[in-house]
């Protein structure tokens, strides 16, 4: 690539770096000054201490950097204005929840509460100035960057191809199928994808074996081309590697999932702990929906399903009864038509958008059937069909089933049990403290977003 194009992508950095770093600021500016000029004088006399008042600045900065990070709300080139002002509002509403608690702390009172809702309040009306000027801003300065896709199926093609954040960053000049020189030789393979890449500023990688991707990616990062990678299931596998250096080669070694005796006992105690409060504050929330439900038709109120966990072991796992009474006696096991299927009740489908009926498997986890994050448990009959056509679907058994996971987050409802598997074994392969917060943090973002939480494979009874 030329010296040119890589001044200017130094130059995009900087600005998009310049506009994060705004934000930050903007945001945080009616908070430091509210607690510099009020509430921190309220404290021991106004004796806080130069530390500790600007400390307190300091966390609230750190928390929402955390925060906006973890829910994408800086990602302008791939996110609409709405959703970066969603993201945006979740991290301010979360940032603000720990200062107030904070200052009660502090105060060991109620904090005057004015101050911090007109302090929201411009927080918001900033958010939302900044999210539809920066991303207008954002496509208005920089072009889109010349694109091609290399396949080896159409798989998730038009997925991408169609996808309007898609169209607004990038330019597809060309989607090429290298099933076009399965025959050819490497030499002639070699030559056939510089040819289709040499012209891109951005190349996507989708499925294609071993040889080619190499080939793609060494090209790309010697001449500064971004490259996107679609990774298989045995890529995936290999991020989990554990990295040493072995007879003075680096090596990585692969071996099937088997997390370390603290992050097992702290992600057990975690779930016991915290499935304990939900299930405590949500308690009149459950009461009024098996209520409801009882009264509408007389049926159960809690079905039982059989599901798989850690290891192939079979749980009965509990939900809030969302489908008419006998909703599979003449279909059998079938796999859920979505959000237009015939068979939820009226209340069952509000139940579903704001994922109340899956309340019950909080009892499930302090059981030990599941625990707050990990791959969704599947039913047996399902799972053995899956297993058919993707031998490796069992290898999502590695570990204890969740209630929400990465799948769950950042897939989408009609992802398909390919799709499902890899970011299951995503999860797998980087799971840790860090994740698992992350991906519950996140599940709040993907219950308030139009795209519902869950795979049509949770929704049947």
């Amino acid at each position: 690539m030329s010296e040119i194009n890589k001044n200017t992508r130094f130059w995009h950095d900087v600005a998009v770096r310049l506009a994060k770093l705004l934000n930050i600021i903007l945001i945080c500016l009616p908070v430091a000054y509210i607690w510099l000029t009020y509430y921190s004088e309220q404290i021991y006399g106004g004796s806080f201490g130069l530390v500790g008042t600007y400390g307190i600045v300091a966390a609230y900065i750190v928390m929402y950097s955390v925060f906006v990070r973890i829910y994408d709300a800086f990602q302008i080139s791939q996110t609409s204005a709405s959703e970066l002002f969603i993201s945006q509002l979740i991290a301010i509403a979360l940032t603000d929840a720990v200062f107030f608690f904070l200052l009660i702390a502090l105060l060991r009172d109620m904090p005057e509460m004015l101050r911090l809702v007109i302090c929201a309040l411009i927080q918001i009306i900033i958010s939302l100035n900044w999210s539809l000027i920066v991303s207008w801003w954002y496509f208005k300065a920089f072009k889109k960057r010349k694109a091609v896709i290399i396949y080896d199926s159409i798989h998730n093609l038009n997925e991408i191809a169609k996808h309007s954040q898609f169209n607004r960053s990038f330019d597809l000049i060309g989607a090429y199928d290298i099933d076009e020189i399965e025959s050819a030789t490497d030499e002639e393979k070699n030559k056939w994808l510089i040819s289709k890449i040499k012209d891109a500023q951005a190349v996507f990688i989708m499925e294609t074996h071993s040889h080619e991707r190499n080939v793609i990616v060494k090209y790309c990062v010697e001449h500064d081309i971004s490259c996107y990678n679609e990774p298989k299931i045995g890529d995936i596998l290999l991020m989990s590697s554990k990295q040493f250096n072995m007879y003075n080669l680096p090596m990585g070694l692969v071996e099937r999932y088997s997390p370390t005796p603290e992050y097992m006992l702290f992600k057990r105690m975690s779930d016991i702990v915290l499935a304990g409060i939900t299930l405590i504050i949500m308690s009149p929330v459950m009461a009024i929906s098996a209520l409801v439900i009882k009264i509408s038709d007389g049926g159960p109120v809690i079905y039982k399903q059989k599901r798989l966990t850690r290891n192939g072991r079979v749980f009965d796992i509990y939900k809030f009864r969302s489908m008419r009474i006998n909703a599979e006696v003449d279909t059998g096991a079938i796999i859920s038509t979505g959000k237009d299927d015939p068979r939820v009740t009226g209340f069952g489908r509000f139940m579903r958008k704001v994922r109340i009926d899956e309340l019950p498997q909080l009892v499930n986890i302090i059981k030990g059937d599941m625990s707050l994050v990990g791959p969704r448990p599947e039913r047996p009959e399902i799972a053995e069909r899956y297993t058919k056509e993707l031998p490796e679907f069992d290898l999502r058994l590695q570990m204890r089933a969740g209630l929400t996971g990465y799948a769950q987050v950042y897939g989408r409802y009609d992802s398909d049990p390919y799709d499902k598997l890899c970011m299951d074994l995503y999860y797998i392969s980087h799971a840790g403290f860090t994740e698992d917060l992350r991906i519950l943090l996140a599940t709040v973002k993907r219950i308030l977003v139009k795209e519902p939480i869950g795979t049509p494979e949770d929704e049947d009874e």
